[in-house]
Formats: structure tokens, C-alpha cells, sequence
């Protein structure tokens, strides 16, 4: 008989889990040290973020994803996400020591359940968003949030 491959997204997916599994399977000592290093990582940063002056954590890491914004001296929506903006370009555009970040788009109304007082003169703002997902990004995180502490306070 003919043997065929999967050709679609979905398939790929899952022929990328089954091979994950075979390499580190679903286990404490297998993928879960990978998961709980990440965790780990989130955590710690997210500690760090709760004493910051020019960062604020959004909300409590879930996993291994941290999402936080810069402190502005308005607290307003359009200031917050012209200033997420900013370090996210100015991290990413330093040729010798790039910070790759991502952003997020949050409605107004979830960025006010979280934190009260921001003024709503947009429907929403951009904040940052960092993965944990590598192990190697737990040793990372004092000096990540050094260097996005710096770059918040020069944006």
C-alpha cells in the first residue's frame, strides 16, 4: 500500500509532540524539568517586577509567560502603550545585546479589573510579554529585568 504523510499544520503539530515525547517524555524528570524551569523563571521575575519602580506585573504568571508595562508618570492607556512601544524597539534594536520582546494588546476594561486608576483615554494599550520557555532563561532573569528596568527608565 502507499504510505503518506500528513501534509497540514495540524499534522506537523503532532508529529512535533510525538518527537518531543520520544526526547523528553511527559514526565517529572523528562519534559516536566524543562516546564518547571520556566515556572520557576516566571516566578522569580514576576517578584522582581512586583518591586519595580519602572516595571508593574500585569498579572500573575500562569506558566512560563510574564506580561508587564511600564510605569508612567500618567498612568493613562495611550502612555503606557507609546512607552511599551519604545522598549520594545529600543531592546531590540541594540545590535550588541538585543532583548527580543513581544507585545500584547489588552482592552481597557481587563487592564482596569487589574489595575485600578489607569486612565481610559484609549480603549486599550500594548504591554510587554516575555516566554520563560528555554531552561537556560532562569540563570537570565536578574539581568534581563536589569536591562528592561534601564531601558523603561530611558523610554
Amino acid at each position: 500500500g502507499e504510505i503518506s504523510l500528513e501534509c497540514s499544520r495540524a499534522g506537523a503539530a503532532a508529529a512535533a509532540l510525538w518527537l518531543t515525547f520520544r526526547l523528553l517524555p511527559p514526565t517529572p524528570a523528562g519534559l516536566g524539568q524543562v516546564l518547571a524551569a520556566g515556572r520557576r523563571a516566571a516566578l522569580a521575575w514576576a517578584e522582581l517586577l512586583r518591586s519595580s519602580a519602572s516595571l508593574a506585573l500585569y498579572q500573575p504568571p500562569e506558566l512560563d509567560i510574564v506580561c508587564y508595562f511600564p510605569v508612567t508618570g500618567e498612568r493613562s492607556m495611550s502612555s503606557i502603550d507609546a512607552a511599551s512601544a519604545r522598549i520594545m524597539r529600543a531592546g531590540m534594536a541594540d545590535a550588541a545585546r538585543p532583548v527580543f520582546l513581544s507585545t500584547l494588546r489588552v482592552p481597557e476594561a481587563a487592564f482596569a479589573r487589574r489595575h485600578r486608576g489607569a486612565v481610559a483615554d484609549q480603549d486599550g494599550a500594548r504591554i510587554l510579554r516575555s516566554v520563560l520557555m528555554k531552561p537556560e532563561h532562569e540563570a537570565h532573569v536578574p539581568e534581563l529585568h536589569a536591562r528592561l528596568e534601564l531601558l523603561a527608565r530611558q523610554s
